[in-house]
């Protein structure tokens, strides 16, 4: 058995993209081997470089916002707006497979990056365009704007309070996993023998498709969702949290047998025979008075010690954590983390292991 094989190390991909969506695919790319080339403008480069925290120092060239989508790439600097930096990135597109890019459609075709004209240069290049919105190239967006007219912001919060916007650049994150897929769906195409593959991404469609049972709740069923504080809309208790002595528990029970073991945990098996709460419908509709009681039982309880009782009881339920609890284990998060060559640490853009049971081969192939 062969386990993490660097299976893109034959893929060159040239990175036009800034900020996070279109970098954090090249980090996933270069996860898996591939040789990611990142483009810079000087002398500032991407500007997340200057997105910078209170503690960081003013004086580095870099940020720790930066570091999180740009480890394991070679970063070229070039004003692709000369001459001269135009005449790079044409002979660059000669030796890349996959070009990602995030330009204003109005300087596509001074860069020459209008997809036709590329598919005709240079056939075998998997060119991959993110843009903000559908039938809107020249609209600018960034993730906040995207997570506000996709609905995201709106169910955000809670019942009483304004909209809130995610606290990760989720539209940009969720458009990170669409562009992998493109670029494997390119390379595939290529490999099967078509030539001139353009795949456009929108921040916009990624959010939408990623609004799930939010949106077929509303489309199918007539369920407007609205904010709740987070909790699920079709299941109890699903994201409702416990307040224990010393922290917080997050309950994720999705079936009738999960409620019971649940209660049988906290020393109440009659609630799951309670009418008001013997069908998952109904602990929907009596969540006020089910989540009342299952305080009742938490309020004395050190967090780790109900933890134990959940997790043997086969009870779905989490620590809610903050990030320094997240990554100060062994057991967790710090199994996820890469440093980069600068030395910055960051999260792995790819999260599976992959293990070849196999022959493989791994000999090196050339790009033409």
């Amino acid at each position: 058995m062969t386990e993490n094989l660097p299976t893109l190390h034959s893929i060159r991909v040239l990175e036009l993209a800034s900020v996070l969506a279109g970098p954090l695919a090249g980090a996933a790319l270069a996860e898996r081997g591939a040789q990611v080339t990142k483009v810079e403008r000087p002398p500032f480069g991407d500007v997340t470089r200057s997105w910078k925290t209170l503690g960081e120092s003013k004086d580095s060239k870099s940020s720790a916002y930066y570091a999180s989508a740009n480890g394991n790439k070679k970063v070229v600097w070039q004003d692709l707006k000369t001459s001269e930096g135009r005449d790079w990135l044409e002979e660059a597109l000669k030796s890349h497979d996959v070009v990602i890019e995030n330009f204003k459609a109005a300087d596509l075709s001074h860069f020459g990056l209008e997809p036709e004209d590329v598919a005709r240069r240079h056939p075998h290049l998997v060119h991959i365009r993110l843009i903000g919105f559908e039938g809107q190239p020249h609209r600018l967006a960034y993730d906040v704007v995207v997570q506000a007219e996709t609905g995201f912001m709106h169910m955000n919060g809670q019942a009483e309070g304004p909209p809130m916007r995610m606290p990760v650049a989720l539209m940009d994150v969720l458009a990170s996993h669409q562009i992998r897929t493109a670029v494997l769906e390119g390379l595939l195409s290529r490999a099967q023998g078509s030539t001139g593959f353009f795949a456009e991404v929108s921040l916009e469609a990624s959010g939408l498709s990623a609004l799930v049972n939010q949106a077929t709740n509303h489309l199918n069923a007539g369920t407007l969702p609205e904010r709740n504080g987070g909790l699920h809309p079709n299941i109890a208790p699903y994201g409702d949290v416990l307040h224990c002595q010393n922290g917080f528990i997050v309950l994720a029970v999705g079936n009738d047998r999960q409620f019971k073991s649940l209660c049988m945990a906290l020393g109440n098996e009659e609630w799951a025979n309670d009418s008001r709460f013997s069908t998952n419908q109904l602990r929907v509709q009596n969540r006020n008075d089910l989540m009342h009681l299952l305080q009742s039982a938490a309020n004395a309880t050190e967090k780790q010690a109900l933890m134990e009782r959940l997790h043997d009881a086969s009870v779905p339920a989490g620590l809610v954590k903050s990030m320094d609890e997240v990554f100060e284990d062994g057991t967790n998060g710090a199994n996820a983390l890469l440093t980069n060559e600068d030395g910055q640490v960051r999260p792995a853009a790819i999260a599976y292991r992959v293990r070849c049971y196999g022959v493989t081969n791994d000999e090196p192939k050339t790009t033409g």
